[in-house]
């Protein structure tokens, strides 16, 4: 898995870069081979904002949330993304091919 972690208007700190890390790990589980999150947080007129972007085999999800901290932020970012991962799956796994049979 690969993880880039950007900030703008905000100061990296060691916590955070754990947090972010520890929550990504959660997202690992849904994926087989090549997993790549791109993270960027930034402060807006006193509120926090979380983006993730998410590529894997054949996959890009996204997600943003705006928070008070960017702690809960980043919570209900990775929520939504395993959402959509959870969803995508589903439809995957749910998806029933017809067979077409002609008539000789």
């Amino acid at each position: 898995m690969n993880i880039k972690v950007t900030y703008k208007h905000l100061e990296s700190t060691p916590s955070l870069d754990e947090i972010t890390y520890a929550k990504s790990e959660k997202l690992k589980k849904y994926f087989e081979g090549k997993l790549n999150l791109s993270w960027s947080f930034t402060v807006e007129k006193k509120a926090h904002v979380a983006h993730c972007h998410l590529t894997g085999n054949h996959m890009d999800f996204f997600a943003e949330a705006t928070t008070d901290s960017i702690y809960s932020a980043i919570d209900e970012v990775v929520h939504a993304l395993e959402k959509q991962v959870r969803k995508n799956k589903e439809q995957l796994k749910n998806h029933h091919y017809k067979k077409v049979t002609h008539a000789a």
